[in-house]
């Protein structure tokens, strides 16, 4: 059975108050993004040392470096040099919280992603991958909507291109619902299970043309579905919330616990099924 996590700064920017929150839902791992407003990987050393001593003493194991390399423009080779060093940065202080995966993205998304385009973006994943063979680490490539890579055909087309042990998907079929797949379970989920490190979950649907994010269970990802796959195909790794969805006046707490409600609802559901 797959651990369930939470994305910390879903629940509160304070570090602190995260941790306790999650260990008060009986969370099994985190996943370090944002602590204090601030990337984990923009910290200062004080901060850095601050946040070990804190997941020490609480006992989280930490799923990933959730770092934001190369969610930079394309075609800005300033911007991807300073994400070069963003991902030797999450490389480094990865061991440091005992996980050897951390995450990388697809640059912002183009407004035409012609044969051009991909090629280009191919040639610019060449050197983060390079980077991750030899330091012998995961990345995590996460799927969304803001980026040039978001539906599971995108998804298979960038693993055709790379088939190296060094890359691996963080699954969001929220993410892929948002980026224009109609059907991110089961059809999805089939192209490229095989891929699949870690998983996300969150929930979405459209209103007037506009993105709208959801707690789990209200949008239009049938996560049922999917997390029935996830059981029946043995998968052991973690499902961690990361919902993007807020409450009018709610800084974390209260939305991503109706997330964690619906998710476990969703999860007991499917356990007692015949």
């Amino acid at each position: 059975m797959f651990k369930i996590g939470v994305v910390t700064d879903e629940i509160s920017q304070d570090f602190n108050e995260a941790i306790e929150v999650a260990k008060s839902w009986g969370l099994d791992e985190i996943e370090l993004h944002s602590v204090w407003g601030q990337n984990i990987c923009h910290v200062n050393d004080a901060t850095l040392s601050k946040v070990i001593r804190i997941v020490k003493k609480s006992g989280f194991p930490v799923t990933s470096i959730d770092s934001l390399t190369l969610r930079c423009s394309l075609d800005d080779d300033e911007a991807y040099a300073e994400h070069i060093q963003h991902l030797l940065r999450s490389i480094e202080i990865a061991p440091l919280f005992n996980t050897n995966v951390v995450r990388l993205f697809s640059f912002w998304k183009e407004d035409e992603l012609d044969d051009a385009k991909w090629e280009k973006i191919f040639e610019k994943l060449e050197l983060p991958l390079r980077i991750a063979e030899r330091e012998g680490v995961t990345l995590g490539f996460e799927n969304v909507s803001s980026g040039n890579i978001g539906t599971s055909e995108e998804l298979v087309r960038l693993f055709r291109r790379f088939d190296s042990p060094n890359l691996k998907l963080i699954w969001d079929p929220g993410n892929a619902y948002a980026a224009g797949e109609s059907d991110p379970y089961p059809t999805g989920y089939e192209r490229i299970k095989d891929r699949i490190t870690h998983v996300h979950v969150k929930d979405v649907d459209f209103r007037d043309g506009k993105r709208v994010w959801l707690p789990v269970g209200a949008g239009k990802v049938d996560h049922e579905g999917q997390i029935r796959a996830l059981i029946k195909d043995g998968y052991q790794g973690v499902v961690a919330l990361e919902t993007h969805f807020r409450l009018p006046g709610d800084s974390g707490i209260r939305s991503t616990r109706q997330s964690f409600d619906g998710l476990m609802g969703i999860i007991e559901s499917v356990k007692n099924e015949p």
